[in-house]
Parts: C-alpha cells; sequence; structure tokens
C-alpha cells in the first residue's frame, strides 16, 4: 500500500537506467556513492561512465560503486 516510500529509489536500482547527463540531484545521490549528485550535474555532458574518473568528478572506488546502475545517453 505505501508505494511511495520505494518509487523515489527505483531508479537507481534499476541496472543501468540512471542517466548521467539527464539524472537529478536526487537519483544521482541515492546510488549509493554518497552525496555525489551536485558534482557530477556541474561536469556534465559526459561521453561515457569513465568521464567521472578521467575528468576528475569522482574517485575511481565511488565510479566502482554506481557503475552498474548508470549510463550515458
Amino acid at each position: 500500500m505505501d508505494t511511495t516510500a520505494n518509487s523515489a529509489n527505483e531508479p537507481a536500482a534499476t541496472g543501468g537506467s540512471v542517466d548521467l547527463n539527464s539524472a537529478s540531484v536526487e537519483q544521482l545521490n541515492a546510488l549509493g556513492a554518497g552525496m555525489i549528485g551536485k558534482r557530477i550535474i556541474e561536469f556534465r555532458p559526459y561521453a561515457s561512465v569513465d568521464d567521472l574518473v578521467t575528468r576528475r568528478v569522482l574517485k575511481r572506488s565511488d565510479v566502482e560503486t554506481i557503475k552498474g546502475a548508470v549510463t550515458v545517453r
């Protein structure tokens, strides 16, 4: 009956469904690597998930944490 509690976290739970170039701060922060949303948004656009490391947006360990849940479209 309480579906609102889970709906906010659904995009992070589905593999590869969170687009780094269009996701909200809340969606990015829900990925499990801390408060990373603002920093990811600040450095947009991205050509690949690996841009997060090569452009020094996030630490490699944080990228490894979120890699399965994000994509670049």
